[in-house]
């Protein structure tokens, strides 16, 4: 049974940029962690490649929040965090066991990051900024199969 999403209060635009760049950046760090620990070369390359993706996706926002908000600031609280990323920031993947824990969180993420810039896509009246949202919902359930997919290697002893 999937988890509840946690609500999304009202928050500006400038805020949600930010927080959607934290998910992506925890994202870029996870997929490298499975890319450092993959065994199988294929696993490996398919990882550091989910990296660089989530790497652009950050940098993009990035960009946005500096062109239309460079004077903005806030503190970004856990509740926030957790909008885009379930589980801690930094993930054990030391053995198998954690490894698979790590992937679950990070499949958990996936779902949850899409559903945020799914319904942020659906609010933020800049033009830009819902076109990247909506771009970024759909790009988080590509990753999301993708991911699932990585998952049944790794499980089949492919990790």
């Amino acid at each position: 049974m999937q988890k509840p999403l946690p609500e999304l209060p009202h928050i500006g635009p400038d805020k949600a940029l930010a927080i959607g760049t934290y998910g992506e950046t925890v994202a870029a760090y996870r997929y490298l962690l499975f890319a450092e620990r993959a065994e199988s070369p294929r696993l490996r390359d398919a990882f550091a490649a989910m990296a660089d993706e989530e790497q652009d996706h950050k940098q993009r926002l990035q960009r946005l929040f500096a062109e239309l908000y460079a004077d903005s600031t806030f503190f970004l609280t856990e509740d926030d965090k957790q909008m885009v990323c379930v589980g801690p920031r930094l993930v054990d993947v030391r053995d198998a066991a954690h490894f698979a824990d790590a992937l679950r969180l990070t499949l958990e993420s996936e779902q949850r990051a899409s559903a945020f810039y799914r319904r942020l896509s659906t609010r933020v009246e800049e033009n830009r900024l819902r076109a990247l949202f909506a771009e970024l919902a759909e790009e988080g359930v590509e990753h999301y199969q993708r991911l699932r997919e990585l998952v049944r290697d790794v499980g089949a002893g492919g990790h």
